[in-house]
């Protein structure tokens, strides 16, 4: 077996395995679960559990914190956790398109594409649901969004904050952050 061939079969390894471990952890519906022509459907899955404690606690959380008070842009080390150890407490949010998403996503996120953002945003929390398979964010909810590159994130940080969501950031360097890392560090789940 050549180098190249050694190698790919052990990233497919290492990435099968982190997805397994995170889809047994998470209540949440993975970001490529379930393509948008599904999204009206009954058979989508949503959370089943009440968000306002998390909420509450993670807003607690994040108002003392300097990093969310100024904005801060995320790093791949805060997004890490969030991956490991899912909850509602930080909503994870890609705003890529699905055929982009379709190729790979961080664990534990959600998908709302930045194409319909603010139409989404202006949905009351049933319709949010039905059409996103996830709950509507509070406006106390904290979020980080994420992207390709991190700037599409951006513009839904800037449209959520606008839309009076204050606890919205950025991870910088978004999906090709995440991908630089999770490949320069192949055994940093074991």
């Amino acid at each position: 077996m050549s180098a190249l061939s050694r190698h790919a079969v052990s990233a497919f390894k290492r990435t099968t395995a982190t997805a397994l471990r995170t889809s047994a952890m998470s209540t949440l519906r993975p970001t490529s679960c379930a393509p948008r022509h599904l999204a009206a459907s009954s058979q989508l899955p949503t959370r089943t559990f009440s968000v306002s404690a998390a909420v509450r606690s993670a807003t607690a959380t994040v108002q003392n914190d300097p990093k969310w008070k100024n904005g801060e842009k995320v790093t791949y080390d805060e997004v890490k956790p969030l991956t490991q150890s899912p909850s509602d407490k930080i909503l994870l949010i890609d705003v890529r398109e699905p055929n982009e998403v379709a190729l790979g996503s961080i664990p534990s996120s959600v998908n709302l594409p930045l194409s319909t953002f603010e139409k989404n945003l202006s949905m009351d929390e049933g319709d949010f649901t039905r059409v996103n398979g996830f709950h509507k964010p509070t406006k106390q909810q904290p979020m980080i969004f994420y992207c390709r590159s991190g700037v599409r994130a951006q513009t839904a940080v800037d449209l959520a904050k606008a839309a009076g969501y204050k606890w919205a950031r950025n991870y910088e360097g978004s999906y090709t952050d995440w991908q630089k890392h999770e490949e320069s560090n192949p055994n940093k789940d074991d």
